[in-house]
């Protein structure tokens, strides 16, 4: 159990996607195939945002190898790592200014500590800092002497380097008063078995913690000889740069995919699989974490960020498995703790930046364009094919024959565009063809809009599915459905 305000159990978090094969006892607030779709705090169902294009300049090499928000002195700067190369901007990706050149093109990691940006990297590149200031380049981190290492964290006034090129398990540390300059003596090495390493570090509640492939420690500062304690608190790691903290039902927690494809749901003492109700297979949708690539680079090219306008946690990833750069991304929402997932989601990296006092979720793609995400009515140019299917709707068990009359479904009154409404029965894998076509447009005069559907059949099991590939400027937003039906009593329809 997670501890909060409203504790947290496996059971609280079950609206949403649901591809478990237990299909009969799906709830209201579930579905057994959603693409593109999501889950309100209100408990409504709408359909996603797109994305639109920053930049017209694409940056150079196979781009999105990092991304990081720096504040700099009265500059606000968009870094993105691409090719062999780091650029900022200053503008939100429009435009773009060379910090770097010799970065070997692999991920790497961008953090702060005291005032300038720290770069590191999987190849082991040099450590480089940058004071942010414009038309200056990144310099190299104390030369001849700060260790090669992949990560970097900045804790109590310390800046901490991890997994060294010799030393896999290294936790490298300097004050950071004398980060740029110091011989950088001190170390100790994480205690796990030869074959591991270090894969990604985290502040919770003013802990450190340190994961590795196989294992979770927390380190604590402890002054004199020597200067850090560590304990092993848990028999699992997490996957670099799938690891974000984010608020669940009034707690502080971390997020992140382990290394079993789960996600693993993380207080500082506790922790939980949240990811439960989509990790099979169901035959119905397109996304499960099971789908999620072990091939070529496999779990490696996942990567997530917090939306912090959306409190909503996103995990892309690459599913099939054939898959070497992500395809999906699975997102679990802070508020409704429901999980929907997106299609088309060909991006590299992500990070939460802000511009002129606001908040923007920002995506690199492999090609070297940045992206705006929620934003606009398409991925792009590409229209955004979006649905939902019901869960299975019978009269209190399955074998009790129902004679459907209509349903009655309400939207927002900003919803538009065309829907298309169809039906299946009695577990049939076809749906029909179009039963209804469903005109939204927008006004004010009504507090919601309301389409009804004739649905006159005789049957055990009924299921809806709701779908459109429209450009709207404003997605539909399903607020209610009610679906009346007369008990036939018990027997077989056409079940």
């Amino acid at each position: 159990m997670i501890r909060s305000a409203q504790p947290i159990t496996q059971d609280s978090f079950k609206k949403g996607l649901v591809t478990g094969s237990d299909i009969l006892n799906g709830e209201r607030s579930q579905s057994p195939n959603s693409m593109n779709v999501k889950w309100t705090f209100d408990d409504s169902i709408t359909k996603r945002l797109g994305s639109s294009t920053m930049n017209t300049t694409i940056l150079a090499g196979t781009a999105g190898w990092a991304m990081f928000d720096f504040g700099a002195t009265n500059l606000r700067w968009l870094v993105v790592a691409h090719g062999t190369g780091i650029s900022a901007s200053t503008n939100l990706g429009v435009t773009f200014s060379s910090i770097a050149t010799t970065r070997t093109q692999s991920y790497q990691y961008l953090t702060r500590s005291k005032n300038v940006l720290i770069a590191t990297s999987d190849a082991y590149d040099q450590p480089l800092y940058w004071s942010g200031s414009g038309g200056t380049f990144a310099i190299a981190l104390a030369v001849g002497s700060a260790p090669a290492c992949k990560y970097a964290i900045n804790y109590q006034g310390f800046l901490i380097l991890l997994n060294s090129a010799t030393r896999p398990r290294g936790f490298h540390y300097a004050d950071e008063a004398l980060q740029l300059t110091s011989a950088w003596p001190d170390f100790f090495e994480i205690p796990s078995s030869a074959d591991d390493e270090v894969t990604c570090s985290f502040i919770l509640s003013k802990r450190l913690y340190v994961s590795t492939r196989y294992r979770l420690y927390r380190v604590t500062f402890v002054g004199g000889n020597p200067d850090w304690s560590y304990l092993e608190i848990k028999d699992w790691g997490y996957v670099p740069r799938t690891v974000k903290k984010i608020t669940l039902k009034d707690g502080e927690v971390v997020v992140g995919l382990d290394w079993s494809r789960r996600l693993r749901i993380f207080d500082g003492s506790d922790d939980l699989i949240g990811s439960d109700n989509i990790e099979n297979n169901n035959g119905l949708n397109e996304f499960a974490m099971e789908k999620i690539s072990f091939a070529g680079s496999g779990l490696i090219v996942s990567h997530a960020e917090v939306d912090r306008n959306e409190q909503e946690y996103r995990l892309n990833v690459a599913i099939g498995s054939a898959s070497s750069e992500t395809t999906h991304a699975i997102v679990l929402n802070g508020r409704t703790l429901a999980k929907y997932p997106y299609s088309n989601q060909l991006f590299q990296a992500t990070v939460m930046a802000e511009s002129a006092g606001r908040n923007y979720l920002m995506a690199c793609d492999r090609s070297g364009r940045i992206h705006v995400l929620n934003s606009g009515n398409r991925d792009i140019t590409v229209a955004i094919n979006d649905v939902y299917d019901s869960p299975y709707l019978y009269n209190q068990l399955p074998g009790t024959v129902s004679k459907s009359q209509k349903m009655d479904l309400f939207f927002t009154p900003t919803s538009s565009g065309t829907l298309i409404f169809q039906e299946r029965r009695d577990f049939s894998s076809v749906f029909s063809e179009v039963k209804s076509r469903i005109n939204l447009v927008s006004t004010n005069s009504l507090t919601q809009i309301k389409h009804s559907v004739d649905i006159p059949s005789t049957q055990n099991i009924y299921q809806y599915r709701i779908s459109s590939s429209s450009n709207t400027a404003n997605p539909w937003e399903l607020t209610r459905v009610d679906y009346y039906l007369n008990n036939m009593g018990i027997g077989k329809g056409a079940l």
